[in-house]
C-alpha cells in the first residue's frame, strides 16, 4: 500500500512537472512568435483603411504562422483585441469564429498572459492554450496564442507512468522475494506455534514444533515444545483422575453433592439425583434450592456455613418414592469456606428393618404370650383343685398339650423362616416331581379335610411335570397353602389343586371356596405374623408365619407366589417355579 501511494504521489508530481515544462515551452514559443509577427500585426492593424495593404499583410502573416506552426508542431493563432482571428495555422482565418470569449484571451487582456485547457471548438480537440498580449503603434492590442494537443502531453505522462509502474513492480517483486526469504524464517515458525497453541486450546494433541534455528524463535519453539509436553502430561493425569473420580462417584450408593460459596451446585453424582429427584435436567451451576427443592437440605447447608463445622440431619425426601435420608455436610477448605460437600445415605431400608424388628418383637411376644398364658391358667386351675375333678382334669390337660403344641409349632416356624431368610437353610436343589409332592400333601391333609367335610380336588396336567427345587421345601409350600385353604374354608367347601406348564415355568394353584381376603390385605398377607382376620386366625390355631415361609421358599427356588381373592368368593394362591 505504501508503494502504491508513493507511486501515485510521484506520478502526480511528474504530471505537474510535465505540465510546467509544456507551459514553459508554450511561453517561450509565444515570446518568439510575438517577436516575429509584431511588425506584420502592426501593418494589419495600422492599415485598416487600405484593403489591399491589409490583405497583403494578412497573407504574409498567415504564411508566417503556417511555417512556424510546421516547424514547432504547434497550433498558432493571432487575434486582434476584438477577437477577430488575423492568422490561424489550422484553418482559414476567414472561416474561424470570433475568439473574444476564449478564456485564455480574456485572461491575457487583463494580465498580459492567459492559460487554459479545454476542447477547441475549431478543431474539436483537447488543447493546452497560452496567450500573450501585444500592442501596435496606434494603441490597439493583439494576442499571440500558442496551443498544443493534450494527447501529446498525456502520452508523455503515460510513458513516464508506465516506466514508474514497471520499476515499482520490479522493485516490489524483488522486495517481496526478499521479505519472504528474510521474514519467512520468523513468520513460518510463529505460524506453526500459533496453530499448535490453538490446537492445544481446543484439546487436540499435536506433534512437537520442528526447530530449525537456534535464534530467539528457535529458543521460543523449544520452550513451547517443553510446555506442550508438560501440559499433555498434566492433562492426561487430570483426565485419568477425573475418570477415576467419575467412576467412583457413579458407582457409589451414597449421594454426593458439592456446592460453592454462592450455594450453586458444582457436582452431583447419579445416586444423589435418584435419591432427591432433581427438578432440573442440568443441575450444575444452578442454586441448590432450585434444583433440589428440599428445605431441610437447604437449612443444613446454611447451618454448616454458619458454624464452619460438620453438620448432619435426617429427613424424608419429597418425591414419588418415599425415602428416609441421612445427610452429613462438611465445609470445603478456606476462610471463609469455599462451599459445602454433602454425603447422603439412604436409610429407608434400615428404618424399615428397624420397624420390622420392632413389629417382629411385638408380634413374637404377643404370639408367645397367648399359649403361655393359657398353659399357666390351665396348670394353675389343676393345682387349685381341678386335678381331683375326674370330669374336667383330662380336659384341662388336653388344653395344656394343645397350647404346648401350638407353641412348639410357632417356634419351629420361626426357626425355619429365620434359616430361609439368612440363607442358612441347606436346600438340595434337584428335579422334583410335582405329582409326587401333591400326593404326599394330599395324604397329610386328608384327615383335616374330612373333619370339615371339605372336598379335596386334584386337577393334574396330561403329563407329569418336573421342577427345579428342593422336595422338602416344595412340600412345605404346598402343605401350608392346602392347610390354610382348609382352615379358612367353611364346612362342606371345596379345595382344588391344579398345575400346568407355561413356557419355562410351572404354575401351581391352590383354590378354595373360603371366606376370601379383602384387596387391602393382599400386599401384606405374606408378611410375618400378619393376619387379615386376627381373631379368626388365632381361633383356628394359625401362627401367622405360614405364608411368609411360602414366599421366602419360592424366592429361594427362583420363583414367586401371588394371591387373587375377593371377600366371600374364596382365594387362589398361584406359585411359579422354574422347570427342570
Amino acid at each position: 500500500m505504501l508503494a502504491v501511494g508513493f507511486l501515485f504521489i510521484v506520478t502526480s508530481a511528474q504530471r505537474e512537472e510535465i505540465n510546467r515544462q509544456v507551459e514553459q515551452r508554450l511561453f517561450d514559443t509565444a515570446i518568439v512568435l510575438r517577436s516575429h509577427v509584431t511588425d506584420l500585426v502592426a501593418d494589419v492593424l495600422d492599415k485598416e483603411g487600405d484593403e489591399e495593404s491589409v490583405s497583403q499583410a494578412k497573407a504574409e502573416l498567415q504564411a508566417l504562422i503556417v511555417q512556424l506552426a510546421t516547424e514547432t508542431q504547434m497550433r498558432l493563432t493571432i487575434t486582434d483585441d476584438e477577437g477577430v482571428v488575423l492568422a490561424e495555422s489550422e484553418r482559414d482565418p476567414k472561416t474561424v469564429l470570433n475568439h473574444a470569449n476564449r478564456p485564455e484571451l480574456r485572461e491575457a487582456s487583463k494580465t498580459g498572459k492567459g492559460v487554459a485547457t479545454r476542447e477547441s471548438p475549431t478543431v474539436h480537440l483537447d488543447m493546452y492554450y497560452l496567450a500573450l498580449k501585444m500592442k501596435s503603434s496606434k494603441g490597439r492590442s493583439a494576442f499571440v496564442r500558442v496551443a498544443v494537443e493534450l494527447d501529446t502531453i498525456n502520452e508523455r505522462v503515460d510513458t513516464v507512468r508506465r516506466s514508474l509502474w514497471l520499476l515499482a513492480l520490479l522493485f516490489g517483486a524483488i522486495a517481496t522475494a526478499l521479505t519472504y526469504a528474510l521474514v519467512g524464517r520468523i513468520i513460518n515458525p510463529l505460524a506453526q506455534l500459533t496453530d499448535r497453541a490453538q490446537a492445544i486450546a481446543s484439546g487436540i494433541d499435536q506433534a512437537p514444533v520442528q526447530v530449525r534455528s537456534h535464534d530467539e524463535v528457535g529458543l521460543l519453539a523449544e520452550a513451547f515444545n517443553q510446555m506442550q509436553s508438560e501440559l499433555g502430561r498434566r492433562f492426561r493425569q487430570l483426565r485419568e483422575k477425573n475418570e477415576q473420580m467419575s467412576t467412583v462417584l457413579s458407582s457409589m450408593d451414597e449421594g454426593i453433592i458439592a456446592i460453592d460459596m454462592d450455594e450453586r451446585i458444582v457436582l452431583a453424582n447419579d445416586a444423589s439425583k435418584t435419591l432427591l429427584n432433581f427438578a432440573t435436567a442440568n443441575e450444575v451451576g444452578r442454586p441448590l434450592l432450585e434444583a433440589v427443592r428440599s428445605r431441610p437440605l437447604y437449612e443444613l447447608v446454611q447451618k454448616c456455613l454458619e458454624s464452619g463445622g460438620p453438620e448432619q440431619t435426617e429427613f424424608e425426601s419429597i418425591c414419588q418414592v418415599r425415602r428416609d435420608l441421612a445427610v452429613r455436610a462438611t465445609c470445603l477448605p478456606g476462610d471463609p469456606a469455599n462451599g459445602v460437600v454433602m454425603v447422603l445415605h439412604n436409610i429407608t431400608e434400615l428404618r424399615r428393618l428397624e420397624n420390622l424388628r420392632q413389629e417382629f418383637v411385638a408380634n413374637v411376644s404377643h404370639e408367645l404370650k397367648t399359649p403361655l398364658a393359657s398353659i399357666k391358667a390351665y396348670a394353675e386351675t389343676l393345682r387349685l383343685g381341678a386335678m381331683s375333678d375326674p370330669e374336667n382334669n383330662l380336659k384341662f390337660v388336653d388344653r395344656i398339650e394343645e397350647q404346648a403344641e401350638r407353641l412348639h409349632q410357632l417356634i419351629l416356624d420361626m426357626l425355619q423362616i429365620a434359616r430361609v431368610e439368612s440363607g442358612e437353610e441347606a436346600f438340595e436343589i434337584t428335579d422334583v416331581s410335582v405329582n409326587k409332592v401333591v400326593d404326599t400333601c394330599f395324604n397329610h391333609n386328608t384327615d383335616a379335610a374330612q373333619r370339615k367335610e371339605i372336598q379335596l380336588v386334584v386337577e393334574p396336567p396330561p403329563s407329569p411335570i418336573l421342577v427345579y427345587a428342593d422336595e422338602d421345601g416344595l412340600t412345605t409350600i404346598l402343605d401350608n397353602l392346602i392347610g390354610n385353604a382348609i382352615k379358612y374354608t367353611p364346612e362342606k367347601g371345596r379345595v382344588t389343586v391344579r398345575w400346568w406348564q407355561e413356557q419355562d415355568q410351572m404354575l401351581l394353584e391352590v383354590q378354595d371356596t373360603g371366606i376370601g381376603i379383602a384387596p387391602e390385605h393382599h400386599t401384606r398377607v405374606f408378611e410375618r405374623f400378619y393376619r387379615a382376620d386376627k381373631a379368626r386366625s388365632r381361633e383356628l390355631g394359625g401362627t401367622g408365619l405360614g405364608l411368609s415361609i411360602v414366599k421366602h421358599l419360592c424366592q429361594a427356588f427362583g420363583g414367586s407366589v401371588k394371591l387373587c381373592s375377593k371377600p366371600g368368593e374364596g382365594s387362589t394362591f398361584q406359585v411359579r417355579l422354574p422347570l427342570s
